[in-house]
């Protein structure tokens, strides 16, 4: 049943803060003990001869240029290290529950709540957020996307339109699949 305001209660915007700031947790501890899997070095060794030759060239066994631009800052700022190759990809994972939030209207305090722990504690979503590759920023940033153009129809604030183009286009930057994104949601809104 949807709602025709927001009237969720605020411990159940402080829950979804809890339950973000554990995900955040969970991805960060011990993000470097591992070593680096082929596919992550792969990559990180590319962004080192990025940042050396300040010149990017578009591979793609590794998709977009997200991760070798923002991780090039990100081994400027911090250092090349396996924990600071994962770091962006768990900050992101880290912070999907918050999306929780955006479907307030939708969905009940008790299913706003169970989304933010699905996004937090699910196995998948977890291991993903740990590894340094473009699948969990693509869905994430794409799942963003959409939270924020259902929170443009309940409430018709275009700043909520505005923002949902942000993760929109970052998601192009991240693989070549996110063009079936769009297609799914013309297809699903088909059916409905």
């Amino acid at each position: 049943m949807r709602r025709s305001r927001d009237d969720s209660s605020p411990r159940v915007a402080a829950a979804v803060v809890a339950v973000t700031a554990a995900a955040l947790l969970a991805r960060l501890w011990a993000l470097g003990w591992r070593v680096a899997h082929q596919d992550e070095a792969r990559v990180a060794d590319w962004t080192l001869q990025y940042m050396d030759l300040g010149a990017w060239q578009y591979r793609p066994i590794i998709h977009g240029p997200f991760l070798p631009h923002v991780n090039g800052v990100v081994f400027d700022v911090f250092g090349a290290t396996d924990f600071t190759m994962r770091l962006v990809v768990a900050v992101v994972g880290g912070l999907l529950p918050l999306t929780a939030w955006l479907y307030r209207t939708r969905l009940s305090d008790v299913e706003v709540g169970a989304l933010a722990v699905l996004l937090a504690a699910n196995p998948v979503v977890l291991y993903y957020s740990r590894f340094m590759r473009n699948d969990l920023l693509l869905a994430g940033f794409m799942f963003t996307a959409v939270g924020l153009f259902v929170r443009f129809l309940d409430t018709h604030r275009a700043r909520y339109l505005y923002a949902s183009a942000i993760p929109f286009a970052l998601a192009f930057t991240t693989k070549e699949n996110s063009l079936l994104y769009p297609l799914c949601w013309l297809g699903a809104l088909a059916l409905v």
